[in-house]
């Protein structure tokens, strides 16, 4: 190998190395196992009677505009040096030009003036061997490596996968865009590995040439597991601590989550904080309102707009792949909301093969087609679902009769809200007792979604959305008291909503990637009803509410890896809201407010790395609204991880500032027969009115002593020194002139408020006799308190949605291939808020002058809600179709649970408390077909 171009190419793993003279001990190692066997100038022999070394011969040189490589060759041919040296050394530096021309030197100083020529240095062996290097005062030639991890079935990213090159003995986690980086890299050969919980590791290996910079996709590819569908908890063992604080659950579960109460199929997880309220079905989040931790898909935000919206369900379950519930203490490029936030993503497919998904269960029909597209050199998939509601074939039995108990009319709500009692032949109308006779319920569903991916190359990423969603609820009953009296109601509620979406994902080299978004929304809500006495027509009282938001936006996200322990993350959006929001029931004051806002935001997030298992994330969240008013959003996280051998412990403690710029008004029905019990309106905050602010503390832990157990836990504390809210004592009460109020200051006032809390959960994972079993116990509880504006005399009362103590118990068991069998013990005690919710917003005011027994909702209780609640599934793979079958039966004992209660007056003019109940049994079927 003596002279030639390749007598030294090192092409195996390479080790970071960081000055000159590391690199010269990888090319003597090289040397030594690569270099020739004829030295030019040999060792001096001091062996007794060995003869004296013979001086080395000096040469003339004439190099003249030479490559560098030629140099070298014509150098060792004619000096006879054992010269080697490493291709990835030189670099473009083989093809250099140089000169060098010297007359009777010794063959070294030639190599010296060779060497310098290039930028180069050498050494000298003790074998005589040279061997070139970089030069001592060279700067490195170092390579990038960065990319995205992504599920090869969905195409979607993949966060917390452990990204490892085998030559760098610390390995990165993929963000939540699946981005990873690694930035000071030395050219050579490196060996790659990623894995991620529920994936097929990847493996494979590449070169990294000097100076450049390699961007890849890595699709990983799902694989069956023990456990549940893919669940990626930030509480689970084995996760790190960057996805503490939130809970991402993926594929099957998140649709069965999004399946509303009416179904319990196993797999459906419990996460910290999160509770759903019964009778309406809304999600509340470690103690706040529904709508202070708003729901997002896609990143457009959904707002509820009516109170069944939880029990029929936002969107078709079979659209969506992904669903995040992030609590208390998030980070700042996360958003602007007074708890939390709920993050939807659609189920857009992979784009190697097609895919079908049919769903049907006891409200709806939902189905989803993915098929692989190409456009020009783009590969991708496009997405097609829809649904529509099944309610006047299906209609489940036992929740239609709750909602026909719960549309009774209470007596005394329709002798103080309307004018009935003054008619001839109505007295004593708040002691009638009326069953309902007639009743139609009617529920209307009708979804369309559809989404898009392409990729162009590895650096871009174009991606799309959209979805139109039609949702209406009505009753028509009659009721009358067994005196004559017969009482005509109509009630109709009717909710349309759509939105899309255009993003744009770029790797801006291996540093930097950024991500662009427009996006636009637009909700409406229509609510119209009436009632009338024994013959008259529907028009003794009459409701007609409305209410629209329409926004548009256009964010950016810049994320940068700024060294081997920073990483940042900037942001910007602009975001314009026009909504209106009419009111006339005869009960309440008339509105009439319209609005036009326009906020702008910048973030910056910081995660640092203190040290092998300490992270420190700090951000700032700055919004700036139209009117000139700026809000600060100081954000601040500490979290860390060790291990001793199987046990684990991952740990998150945080806090920060929040605020909340489109903000929910629950207005409760002043209809008395409360088919659905309040309606819910949305507002944007321009700054004269109120703004919602909280402050956050929260911790979280995750500890697993031993395989299969795990347990994990959560404390936070929320304070809310502004919360906007309608004032009753403006809206509702006696003497009040009837002018329109056109001014959110008007009627909006702000409120304060608390919430503290916790929750424990105990997982075991194990097997028993052969069969795969989980066990999950689960304790949550806490306080949340308020103070309400015009009621309970100015104290802290308890928040309508709470449950002080709540225990559960599930488990499910795998007895054979494909069958999976659950049952789930639930109990909630301390509810507040015993009567219907409408007795304290009208009259919670002005008790005295009410005369009714309305006392503070903090003294008035619920009994105990206990219920049993067991659930089945079956699948079976039919040549390329997989069939699965769900059974379930809630409420399995019959409990009578109470929902609330109401009030009637007797002939003694004292009252008494009836209550309202829960759904009794409830059996549910579902079926799906997935090809």
């Amino acid at each position: 190998m003596n002279g030639t171009r390749s007598a030294l190419e090192v092409t195996g793993r390479v080790r970071t190395r960081r000055s000159a003279s590391a690199c010269a001990v990888a090319a003597v190692a090289g040397a030594l196992l690569w270099g020739g066997q004829a030295p030019a100038l040999q060792a001096q022999d001091t062996r007794p009677g060995a003869s004296a070394p013979r001086p080395p011969s000096r040469i003339s040189l004439a190099l003249i505009d030479v490559p560098l490589v030629e140099a070298l060759e014509t150098l060792s041919r004619q000096a006879q040096l054992n010269l080697v040296w490493q291709a990835g050394t030189l670099g473009p530096r083989g093809m250099r030009r140089i000169s060098c021309r010297l007359e009777g030197v010794l063959p070294e100083d030639a190599l010296v003036c060779v060497t310098r020529a290039a930028g180069l240095d050498f050494v000298r062996l003790s074998s005589g061997t040279y061997v070139v290097i970089a030069g001592a005062e060279q700067p490195a030639s170092w390579g990038a490596f960065a990319g995205r991890v992504l599920d090869a079935a969905s195409g979607e990213p993949l966060p917390q996968a452990r990204v490892q090159l085998a030559e760098v003995p610390d390995a990165v986690l993929s963000a939540d865009d699946g981005g990873f980086s690694f930035a000071r890299l030395r050219p050579g050969t490196y060996e790659l590995q990623v894995r991620a919980v529920g994936y097929r590791p990847h493996r494979e290996t590449f070169e990294l040439p000097p100076n450049g910079s390699r961007l890849v996709r890595l699709p990983l590819v799902r694989t069956e597991t023990v456990a549940r569908p893919i669940i990626v908890n930030g509480l689970r063992a084995g996760a790190l601590s960057a996805t503490l604080g939130s809970t991402v659950v993926a594929d099957s579960v998140a649709r069965r989550t999004l399946m509303g109460p009416s179904l319990f199929l196993p797999g459906a997880p419990v996460p910290l904080g999160l509770s759903r309220r019964d009778g309406t079905a809304d999600l509340h989040l470690q103690g706040g309102d529904i709508g202070e931790h708003p729901w997002r898909l896609d990143g457009i935000p959904l707002y509820d707009l009516t109170a069944l919206s939880g029990l029929l369900g936002l969107v078709p379950p079979v659209a969506i792949d992904e669903l995040a519930v992030r609590r208390s203490g998030y980070r700042a490029s996360e958003g602007s909301f007074a708890t939390g936030v709920i993050d939807l993503k659609h189920a857009v497919g992979g784009e190697s093969a097609g895919s079908a998904d049919v769903q049907v269960d006891p409200i709806a029909a939902s189905g989803r087609w993915s098929l692989p597209v190409t456009v020009g050199g783009a590969r991708g998939t496009v997405m097609v679902a829809g649904r529509t509601g099944l309610w006047q074939w299906t209609a489940p039995p036992a929740l239609t009769r709750a909602l026909r108990h719960w549309s009774v009319p209470d007596p005394v709500l329709l002798a103080r809200l309307s004018d009935f009692g003054a008619q001839p032949g109505m007295a004593g109308l708040d002691g009638a007792a009326f069953s309902s006779s007639v009743g139609d319920e009617r529920v209307r569903l009708h979804d369309v979604h559809t989404a898009g991916r392409l990729q162009f190359g590895v650096a871009h990423t174009l991606s799309a959305s959209a979805f139109l969603n039609e949702h209406g609820v009505s009753y028509l009953g009659a009721a009358d008291d067994g005196a004559g009296r017969t009482l005509r109601t109509a009630d109709r509620y009717d909710k349309r909503t759509m939105g899309g979406q255009l993003s744009h994902q770029w790797l801006l080299g291996t540093r930097v990637r950024q991500s662009l978004q427009l996006r636009a929304s637009q909700y409406e809500l229509g609510h119209g009803g009436s009632m009338g006495m024994n013959a008259a027509p529907l028009a003794g009282t009459t409701a007609t509410e409305s209410n629209a938001l329409t926004e548009l936006a256009a964010s950016g996200e810049w994320r940068v890896r700024g060294g081997a322990r920073t990483d940042l993350t900037f942001g910007a959006e602009v975001v314009h809201d026009r909504a209106h929001l009419d009111l006339s029931n005869r009960v309440l004051r008339p509105l009439a407010y319209k609005t036009v806002v326009t906020r702008g935001t910048l973030v910056a997030d910081v995660t640092r790395q203190l040290s092998a298992t300490h992270f420190l994330d700090a951000g700032m969240r700055i919004t700036q609204l139209q009117t000139g008013r700026t809000y600060a959003e100081p954000r601040l996280a500490l979290r860390g991880e060790q291990r001793w051998d199987a046990r684990t412990f991952t740990w998150r403690v945080a806090g920060g500032g929040y605020h909340q710029f489109v903000n929910q008004f629950d207005v409760a029905s002043t209809m008395p027969v409360a088919f659905v019990p309040s309606v819910r309106f949305w507002l944007p905050s321009d700054g004269n009115a109120p703004v919602a602010q909280a402050w956050h503390l929260a911790g979280e832990g995750a500890y697993s002593p031993a395989p299969g157990w795990e347990l994990r836990g959560e404390l936070y504390a929320r304070w809310h020194p502004t919360l906007p809210m309608f004032d009753y004592g403006v809206m509702y009460g006696p003497g009040l002139t009837p002018n329109v109020l056109t001014d959110a200051a008007q009627f909006i006032r702000p409120m304060s408020g608390q919430a503290f809390g916790g929750g424990v959960r105990l997982l075991r994972e194990a097997s028993w006799r052969g069969k795969a079993m989980r066990t999950e116990l689960a304790y949550d509880g806490g306080s949340s308190v308020r103070r309400y504006p015009s009621r309970f005399d100015d104290r802290l009362q308890p928040t309508p949605w709470l449950e002080p103590h709540r225990v559960l118990l599930a488990s499910e068991v795998r007895p054979a291939r494909g069958l999976v069998m659950a049952v789930r013990t639930r109990g909630v005690w301390g509810r507040p808020w015993a009567l219907r919710q409408v007795y304290y917003d009208l009259f919670g005011a002005a008790p005295m002058t009410s005369q009714l027994p309305v006392s503070m909702p903090g003294v008035m209780r619920r009994p105990a809600l206990i219920d049993v609640d067991l659930g089945l599934t079956w699948q079976r793979d039919v040549g390329t179709t997989r069939m699965e079958l769900g059974a379930s039966m809630l409420n399995v004992i019959g409990r009578s649970n109470v929902l609330d209660y109401g009030l009637r007056r007797g002939a003694d003019g004292t009252y008494t408390m009836v209550p309202r109940f829960l759904p009794m049994r409830q059996p549910a079927l579902t079926v799906r077909l997935l090809y």
